[in-house]
């Protein structure tokens, strides 16, 4: 029996996927680098999470809150790519959506996304992440796209509603509202998250 272009035995596929996504997670240091990120939190603190939504933390830790939502994208984009499975391997659907996640994290780092942030949505004081934190977006993007291979539809479903709901109960912000805010802010809702 051959494997199917799901299967996890070794390819050259897969290592050339492997090989694209470290060059541009490479690139994408380098990128935020020169855009004056900092390397860690100034606070210098080496707690690798931060919980604190609304604090200098936010953003600058390895991981925050918002990494849920980062793992919500891997499941998205896990789901989306699923309709190419018979075109496409798992190796280079995986290799497309870590590309487009890693670019997001360059575009969002940028002072155009960085003053969106600041002026439509309840992130008022958003400096940009630190280069540690996208990595750890990165990381948990990587998460959500293996949950989402490993639990099938209906988990991953269930799992995407329940981070959404969670967010909203801890940091009246999640993904579908983020989404939201930048493209067609609301000042309702605005006020309601700074409350």
């Amino acid at each position: 029996m051959t494997p199917g272009p799901d299967s996890s035995a070794p390819t050259p596929i897969r290592s050339r996927a492997t090989a694209v996504v470290a060059f541009l997670i490479l690139i994408a240091i380098i990128y935020l680098r020169g855009m004056g990120r900092v390397w860690w939190c100034a606070c210098r603190s080496p707690n690798p999470m931060s919980i604190h939504v609304n604090s200098q933390h936010n953003s600058q830790h390895l991981f925050d809150l918002y990494s849920l939502s980062h793992i919500l994208h891997g499941i998205l984009f896990f789901g989306l790519l699923w309709f190419f499975r018979k075109r496409l391997s798992l190796p280079a659907r995986a290799a497309i959506a870590a590309t487009i996640e890693i670019a997001w994290e360059c575009l969002e780092n940028s002072p155009i996304i960085i003053n969106r942030y600041r002026t439509a949505t309840a992130a008022l004081g958003y400096s940009g992440d630190s280069i540690a934190n996208s990595l750890g977006d990165i990381a948990s993007f990587v998460l959500g796209f293996y949950l989402a291979r490993k639990l099938g539809l209906w988990r991953s479903v269930a799992v995407f509603i329940t981070a959404e709901l969670l967010m909203l109960f801890i940091m009246r912000d999640n993904l579908t509202l983020n989404v939201l805010m930048l493209l067609w802010p609301i000042d309702a809702i605005r006020r309601w998250q700074s409350q």
